[in-house]
């Protein structure tokens, strides 16, 4: 479903990575909160799907995943609530897209500590890995790519506008719950004259991918001490979403510039109720933070109580990271 982020915006920034995508779905609270305590299994099936794990590499993946969703649950929750509160705050007052880019780039640095996490089980991993896996990767990425083709860059005369447009009301509907008649004409009317990225974001998409298995092929074939493996895995990871591409990285924020104007005048435009409906949505995702968040305190508390009771001493939380979707994670999407 998509995330908080990539609904603000008119492509999806970070997804991937997007910092509130790991509880900020688009859905009721119990589902959020059941999908946010189901994610290292979620993410282990996903991860499984593209390599085929075995029985040693999915104990690798299951215990990484438990600490990162640990130290998520533990760290990073709480900032996603207190930063949905200042959405919800600013939103209160006019808003302009340089806002709307203040936004979208603490959610992008927020990344960083989130990769620093991510990189010692990537390693680890991509240690054991197979040729036949890497291969089989290969293969998802190419069948993910083409499902993206489908359905953004369709071949037909005006398609690819219409596409667009789409996806522009559907965003609109999710963050105001219903659009008039002359709010959805309008947006279909900017949609067209948005720039035309979506090769672009396919090729930023590819491009990553290649990295990554590029990667993956160079721990497998080089086998480095665990420490090496570990540096590689966390500068691919740390650069994951920043374009190795000049001048398509300059159209690329040329397209996200625009998709910045284009929320801030939605916003500008909407009714009251419509205002009402954006609010209750984002502090309901807060109460889903916090009350995930606040679960992980207490589990700490009573196992600190009982290792007290024992007469030992309470074990230190294991640190932890986690960022919603497996595959966007690594940067397969």
């Amino acid at each position: 479903m998509p995330t908080f982020v990539e609904n603000l915006n008119t492509r999806r920034l970070r997804w991937w990575a997007a910092l509130v995508a790991a509880c900020l779905l688009a859905a009721g609270c119990s589902f959020v909160r059941l999908s946010y305590d189901n994610f290292p299994s979620l993410a282990r099936w996903e991860i499984d799907r593209y390599l085929d794990l075995d029985s040693d590499q999915e104990a690798i993946v299951t215990r990484h995943l438990e600490e990162l969703h640990r130290w998520h649950r533990q760290e990073q929750l709480p900032q996603y609530g207190a930063f949905l509160r200042e959405v919800d705050d600013g939103l209160r007052t006019p808003l302009d897209p340089s806002q709307v880019r203040v936004w979208r780039e603490r959610v992008g640095a927020a990344w960083l500590p989130v990769a620093e996490r991510l990189a010692p089980g990537l390693a680890e991993l991509a240690l054991t890995l197979r040729p036949a896996q890497i291969e089989r990767m290969r293969k998802r990425l190419a069948e993910s790519n083409d499902k993206y083709r489908k359905t953004h860059l369709p071949a037909q005369p005006g398609a690819r506008e219409e596409a667009r447009a789409e996806r522009l009301v559907k965003r609109a509907v999710f963050f105001l719950g219903e659009v008039t008649d002359g709010q959805e004409s309008e947006l279909r009317a900017r949609a067209v004259t948005l720039p035309a990225s979506e090769d672009d974001w396919l090729a930023e998409r590819q491009a990553r991918q290649q990295r990554l298995v590029a990667l993956l092929e160079r721990l497998r074939r080089e086998q480095p001490s665990r420490e090496r493996a570990t540096e590689l895995a966390r500068q691919y990871l740390s650069t994951v979403w920043s374009s190795q591409d000049p001048q398509r990285s300059e159209r690329l924020a040329g397209a996200v510039a625009a998709s910045d104007a284009l929320t801030a005048a939605a916003v500008a435009q909407a009714t009251p109720r419509q205002r009402e409906y954006l609010s209750k949505l984002l502090l309901g995702y807060v109460q889903d933070a916090e009350a995930l968040s606040g679960r992980s305190q207490v589990a700490s508390a009573d196992a600190g109580s009982r290792g007290a009771g024992a007469g030992g001493r309470a074990a230190p939380a294991t640190p932890t990271a986690m960022q919603g979707g497996a595959a966007a994670t690594l940067g397969l999407r």
